[in-house]
């Protein structure tokens, strides 16, 4: 200490020092706080993310090489031998498989089935937003161009008898489905197919649509008749009227061995492989033939009334 300094002047020395040095120090650490937030970044973020996953990575991929791929080397496995008789099984368990490289008939007729209820308004979507208001829609009743089956002038007279047939009968095959489960598709190719659009002697003579037969030893007068069939003593059954043969078709599909055919709904493309499976016919295409012919006359437009 100075001579001429007084005690009272090295007191004010001392506080404004500490003050000036924790002034100092305050401001050192208020500077180095705002550098550290200004340092935490998106980019700083992204960049510590993509390093832990790269991280990770690395890891996973250490554990599978340690844990899967350097047993499996140890085994010396056939590996080629392995994936062709996997292919086989694959081949053969499949159920659908195809070798076919067109796109699904099945598939190509859905669609058209959801286009048309699309039009007609019947989804919930069509419904809200008004499609299908200038859309034709399937009238049974009229002869105009809302009934699918009425006959066009570039048919020829097999098309024309057909679409006839259906005419009269669509009615009577959506009643039939409503009541016992069976698609008025199927019924109406089953009985253009049988009864050869209305025109066969077993339709005209028997009033019998379907060729059912007559299996009964104790038949009564007018109860079948004998017709050459795959046997010259076939028997075939014999109606009152065509609507009493649509009916009986229906409870024979619904009972007995095709009763589990229901199950399939309205897939009738399950509904035909399943009735020539049950040996519904000896025709060895009629699987086909009931699929050809209900996509041809578009009959399954009624399976949707």
């Amino acid at each position: 200490m100075k001579a001429n300094q007084s005690k009272s002047f090295q007191s004010a020395h001392k506080r404004s020092f500490q003050s000036d040095l924790f002034t100092g120090y305050s401001h050192m650490r208020r500077t180095e706080m705002a550098y550290t937030d200004s340092a935490i970044t998106l980019e700083a973020i992204a960049g510590h993310i993509f390093w832990g996953l790269s991280k990770l990575f690395v890891a996973i991929k250490f554990l599978i090489f340690t844990l899967v791929w350097k047993p499996l080397q140890s085994l010396h496995l056939p590996w080629f031998k392995i994936g062709f008789f996997s292919l086989v099984a694959f081949v053969i368990f499949k159920k659908d498989f195809s070798y076919s490289t067109q796109p699904d008939q099945k598939r190509l007729v859905a669609a058209k089935n959801e286009e048309q209820k699309f039009s007609t308004g019947e989804t919930w979507f069509g419904r809200m937003f008004g499609a299908g208001s200038d859309s034709r829609k399937i009238d049974l009743d009229s002869n105009s161009e809302n009934n699918p089956f009425i006959a066009l002038p570039s048919d020829d007279t097999a098309d024309k008898k057909a679409k006839s047939y259906i005419r009269r009968f669509a009615k009577i095959a959506v009643t039939e489905m409503h009541k016992f489960g069976i698609p008025a598709s199927v019924k109406m190719a089953q009985g253009l197919l049988e009864s050869r659009n209305g025109e066969s002697a077993l339709s005209l003579k028997n009033n019998n649509h379907f060729g059912i037969k007559c299996f009964s030893k104790k038949c009564k007068k007018g109860h079948c008749s004998n017709f050459g069939d795959d046997h010259h003593k076939d028997f075939f059954r014999k109606y009152d009227n065509a609507w009493a043969s649509w009916r009986a078709h229906s409870q024979m599909l619904a009972t007995g061995r095709y009763k589990k055919l229901i199950e399939q709904g309205d897939d009738y493309e399950d509904w035909a492989k399943g009735l020539k499976k049950l040996g519904y016919a000896t025709d060895k295409n009629y699987d086909e033939k009931l699929i050809q012919t209900i996509e041809k006359y578009q009959l399954y437009l009624l399976d949707n009334l």
